[in-house]
């Protein structure tokens, strides 16, 4: 497992500030740990597609 800086960090969550509160994404928080894991949840996207 990878150690981010705290630097990195930062940016990160200002990064999430930006599509959370100016786009309007939803934030569906930290799932490093989480089983199946992906950078694109398919069923959340084709949920939000189909709207």
């Amino acid at each position: 497992m990878s150690i981010i800086g705290e630097r990195a960090r930062q940016t990160q969550e200002r990064v999430i500030a930006f599509f959370h509160n100016a786009l309007g994404y939803r934030y569906l928080g930290n799932w490093k740990d989480r089983e199946g894991n992906d950078n694109v949840e398919e069923e959340l996207l084709t949920d939000w597609l189909k709207r």
